[in-house]
């Protein structure tokens, strides 16, 4: 636990010595009635509705490979998921939690790691279109500046990471080498054999979701769209004569490199990300007030009661049998 409290610890910090820093260099502080007003309220009760439209989209999936997981135990998945990613390097610590936490209640390993990449690739290729839909107006409106090179830096690398997960889906040797190469990082002797018999349950799975039943995957994006537009909504509620959609698309783009920023939680850099370029759209003292109320409610809320809530829910559950 110590490990973990350090971790939210330095994300925290890092995240907070930067929103202080761009405060201290606008002489701007955020007064506590903002934190007492319906918009704050509002938006810490849609956060909330985010994580159940996500835990829903998680059960929804299980359901369909037949496993009858308890409600409590995908919205524990999902919250603790985005827990562990706001407190490991680039955000990447969130899916391993889950797929491991499924593993744990009964969902067969290549089941849960095709639901939760699946889940990751859905991300990438939503957030790929938007990006494709928004790139060319933003840049436009912002043309020879910080903004513009973080913003082209933010789509190369969400196209990048789409090509790398798709890949690993549909192409067997290069899975099979990214496996070897992480067993040779993580030192675990891993059997070839063993490797290949796991790809070929894992492609069956994929199979199973992507070809045969589309359907499902696209229902399941529509909802993790309005999860989006929800994020933006949260935003869009402290700002005035902007239209929602260029939010949507300036979120999607800064978010497509604020993420894969090398700290706990991508902390400091979504933080540095956003003030360069909203400074350019709100000015300097709105911006920094944004960041600091978006940040509250969407990043240091959840890392907080996901602080407390761990020692009791993080790792206390016992192995059940698969649906």
């Amino acid at each position: 636990m110590n490990g973990i409290y350090k971790k939210v610890f330095v994300s925290i910090a890092i995240s907070f010595s930067v929103i202080i820093l761009f405060q201290f260099f606008y002489s701007f502080s955020v007064g506590i009635n903002v934190f007492l007003s319906k918009k704050f309220i509002l938006g810490i009760f849609i956060l909330i509705l985010i994580y159940l439209i996500d835990s829903l989209r998680l059960k929804l999936l299980l359901c369909f490979f037949g496993y009858k997981i308890p409600f409590f135990e995908t919205v524990r998945n999902v919250f603790f998921g985005k827990f562990f990613s706001f407190i490991t390097p680039m955000s990447i610590g969130g899916q391993p939690y889950q797929i491991y936490h499924l593993s744990k209640i009964g969902v067969k390993t290549e089941d849960a790691t095709n639901i939760i990449i699946s889940r990751t690739l859905e991300i990438s290729i939503v957030i790929l279109a938007l990006d494709l839909i928004f790139v060319k107006p933003i840049l436009n409106a912002y043309p020879k500046s910080i903004g513009f090179t973080l913003i082209v830096v933010g789509f190369l690398v969400s196209l990048g990471v789409s090509i790398l997960i798709f890949l690993g889906f549909v192409n067997r040797k290069f899975l099979e080498k990214i496996l070897l190469f992480f067993g040779r990082i993580f030192k675990k002797r891993m059997e070839k054999d063993k490797i290949l018999k796991w790809i070929d349950s894992l492609h069956e799975s994929i199979n199973i979701l992507w070809v045969k039943n589309p359907w499902m995957l696209f229902f399941d994006i529509i909802l993790y769209f309005l999860t989006i537009c929800m994020y933006g909504f949260i935003l869009y509620m402290f700002v005035v004569n902007i239209n929602f959609w260029y939010i949507i698309g300036v979120l999607a783009l800064l978010n497509s490199v604020a993420y894969y920023i090398p700290t706990p939680g991508s902390s400091g850099g979504i933080e540095g990300t956003y003030q360069l370029v909203f400074s350019q759209i709100f000015g300097g003292n709105k911006a920094i007030e944004l960041i600091t109320i978006y940040r509250i409610i969407t990043f240091y809320f959840p890392l907080i009661l996901g602080t407390l809530l761990f020692p009791k829910f993080g790792f206390n559950y016992q192995n059940k049998e698969e649906g």
